[in-house]
């Protein structure tokens, strides 16, 4: 089942089921809404027979969610801990975060600009895992039956000059960050997919021009693995959503305004942002 977030109204947005030729809608305002909503939530959507739009309905602009945690994956591919010349890690390093601003997989975001000398741009296509139930120190063996579905993400994150890549370093259990969290184009249920979304390609590519390329089956740590880790730091809860990490490639290759930025992973679409200037060139303080 795939599963994604309309805008209906300026006022109302709802959760719709891609159908084959149409949308259902859902009664619920997104795909978070839905997965919160009790756990027969998988069976409820795909049973619902309301109202119907056409496909092309799904512009995407609006958030498919908005977690209230990310649950941040340390580096988990070989080219990422080349790229910030570390060791594979021996367990997954986890933080949590809380994004300051969700968007759609079609979206348009304001940047610092590029000769801003305080501010940095961290950002890398990866494979987003959304929680359907409460979990808490769980076996590897039983993670993958807490997986609602998986999504595309592109976590976009401004650091000043002064912060290294998050990343790089151990992180506070929980810290607010600066961020836009792009998601979607939509959530699709794990019976679409290989088990544990292995095998999936991912990209990234800037104006056209390729800059990431890997495949999940290079994960240092698998989203079972990841699962079952992440739920001995913390409770994970419905509609949580964790990031598995991204590879390498992107490290001192920040977005610039007027840039255009496509993250997709096969089998599951693609995130196209286009990139304005936020403000003038400042100067630190």
């Amino acid at each position: 089942m795939r599963l994604t977030t309309i805008r209906l109204t300026r006022d109302r947005t709802t959760a719709a089921r891609v159908d084959k030729k149409h949308l259902t809608l859902l009664p619920h305002r997104d795909v978070g809404a839905l997965i919160a909503s009790g756990p027969d939530w998988a069976q409820r959507a795909a049973a619902h027979g309301g109202e119907q739009l056409p496909l092309h309905a799904a512009a995407t602009t609006e958030p498919l969610l908005t977690p209230a945690r990310v649950i941040r994956i340390g580096p988990n591919y070989p080219t990422r801990t080349r790229e910030l010349n570390q060791q594979r890690p021996p367990v997954p390093s986890v933080s949590i975060t809380r994004p300051h601003t969700t968007a759609g997989a079609r979206a348009t975001v304001p940047l610092p600009t590029p000769h801003d000398p305080c501010r940095r741009m961290e950002w890398g296509v990866e494979l987003g895992v959304v929680v359907a139930r409460h979990a808490h120190r769980i076996p590897t063996a039983a993670a993958l039956r807490h997986i609602a579905g998986y999504v595309v993400i592109n976590h976009l994150r401004v650091l000043d000059d002064s912060e290294e890549p998050s990343d790089s370093r151990p992180a506070p259990p929980t810290r607010p960050a600066r961020s836009v969290l792009l998601v979607g184009p939509a959530l699709v249920t794990p019976d679409l997919l290989p088990p544990g979304g292995r095998g999936l390609t991912l990209t990234a590519a800037l104006d056209g021009r390729p800059v990431q390329k890997a495949n999940t089956s290079e994960l240092h740590f698998d989203v079972a693995t990841l699962t079952a880790h992440a739920s001995t730091v913390t409770t994970l809860r419905p509609g949580d959503l964790i990031a598995t990490g991204t590879p390498g490639g992107t490290l001192g290759r920040p977005p610039a305004p007027g840039q255009n930025l496509n993250a997709a992973i096969k089998g599951l679409g693609d995130i196209d942002t286009d990139f304005t200037a936020a403000r003038a060139p400042g100067t630190c303080t």
